[in-house]
């Protein structure tokens, strides 16, 4: 039985639901420990959190039929790109711990209509705004959409590092590794608007390098971002990483503003990012490093880019302030309409019981304009049963405002 074959029977098997992928060849990280006759830990965790969704939405065909495409999706993802629906699964299971508190519904569908002044209705979008969960606490919706806070530049070097291996071993015999040293404080920006327009370029200088037997290979970027790479002929790599929780806030201070587009104008909007250590090797939670960077960063977007009154459309393509039927909109602004980052660790790989599954991080932002902003006070209560060791961190920045 394939890895994909193995899924397919894991969807039927707890939902009761057939789904097809075409690809029957297809494996990733997540899908391929699930085969695996040995037990582990991350297929322990991956199928129990299943079982918990099935029973949660037992009935609501809607969401069920959701959650099973969403299992199908990493089925069908190559690389890392089954991080995006596993962590919409992972946030899911989450907050459904504590759903006897609130409701969830899962998926939401807003028309563009009632949110007029929205960020997306300012942006030129048309119809609806697609937003994961709604959290339904007693006196307010709390819209949350999930992201997977993956490396930006690690997704586009893996992309590489595949071409360039498969290049080595089918055209010159060769087995090769790939790495490339410290990354962990490159400019989001710079990354994500520049580099992805240089993979050939990187790729020939690679296959050139693995052609003449180096080791070694430099590569400066367009932006002037000097990248050292390691070729290694063996079973063994290593790199160089160097760790600072606050200069990797300052290099992705402005990733947020990728998601305006998910933000709502009339109740509090929230973004949700799972991070697992499989599509995520850049946080290291160590000597509490985690738990200082997400800190760091959320400050610097709820207060620092609060104060940046430039188009928005200057740090991120999602922007389209060239058409006449888009209004100009601020860095600042986007700030504003963010009521909140909730980051989740996802210790599948390494938790032996579920109360040690998620470890969970809440920041409010003081400076939201929408509504009163959120509290402490105003939130915590609906967090208080046995899993609620789970949240590690929980600040409305109250007296960090500045």
């Amino acid at each position: 039985m394939t890895d994909v074959e193995n899924l397919e029977k894991i969807i039927d098997d707890i939902f009761g639901v057939k789904k097809t992928i075409k690809n029957k060849l297809n494996t990733n990280k997540c899908i391929e420990p699930l085969n695996k006759t040995s037990l582990n830990l991350f297929a322990f965790n991956f199928t129990n959190r299943l079982n918990r969704l099935s029973e949660k939405f037992k009935g609501d065909w809607n969401a069920v039929g959701e959650i099973c495409e969403k299992i199908k999706n990493i089925g069908e993802a190559r690389n890392s790109q089954w991080a995006g629906p596993y962590s919409e699964l992972v946030a899911l299971d989450f907050y459904s711990q504590f759903s006897e508190f609130f409701n969830i519904s899962y998926i939401n569908i807003l028309p563009i209509s009632n949110h007029l002044n929205s960020i997306a209705a300012k942006n030129g979008q048309k119809e609806i705004i697609d937003i994961d969960l709604c959290l339904h606490f007693k006196h307010d919706l709390i819209y949350t959409d999930v992201k997977s806070f993956n490396c930006v530049h690690l997704l586009i070097f893996d992309q590489i590092f595949e071409s360039v291996e498969n290049f080595a071993l089918e055209r010159l015999g060769k087995n090769v590794l790939i790495g490339v040293d410290n990354l962990s404080s490159i400019d989001y920006i710079d990354v994500k608007n520049h580099l992805g327009g240089e993979i050939r370029r990187i790729e020939r200088k690679l296959k050139n390098a693995v052609a003449e037997n180096r080791r070694f290979e430099h590569y400066v970027s367009d932006s002037g971002i000097v990248f050292n790479f390691k070729i290694e002929y063996s079973q063994f790599l290593s790199t160089v990483k160097e760790y600072s929780p606050f200069a990797q806030a300052e290099a992705y201070k402005y990733k947020f503003l990728d998601y305006g587009n998910k933000l709502v104008d009339n109740e509090y909007s929230v973004i949700t990012m799972v991070r697992n250590p499989w599509f995520n090797t850049e946080t290291v939670d160590f000597g509490n490093f985690n738990n200082m960077f997400y800190r760091s960063l959320s400050r610097r977007t709820f207060m620092e880019l609060l104060k940046n009154n430039e188009s928005v459309s200057d740090y991120s393509r999602s922007y389209r302030s060239a058409e006449p039927d888009c209004e100009s909109i601020t860095v600042s602004e986007i700030s504003r309409n963010l009521a909140g980052i909730i980051f989740i660790d996802d210790n599948s790989p390494s938790a032996r019981e579920q109360k040690d599954l998620y470890s969970a991080y809440f920041y409010l932002n003081p400076n939201y304009a929408n509504k009163q902003p959120l509290t402490i006070r105003k939130v915590e209560k609906y967090f208080h049963n046995k899993f609620e060791s789970q949240i590690k961190d929980f600040d409305d920045f109250k007296y960090d405002n500045y």
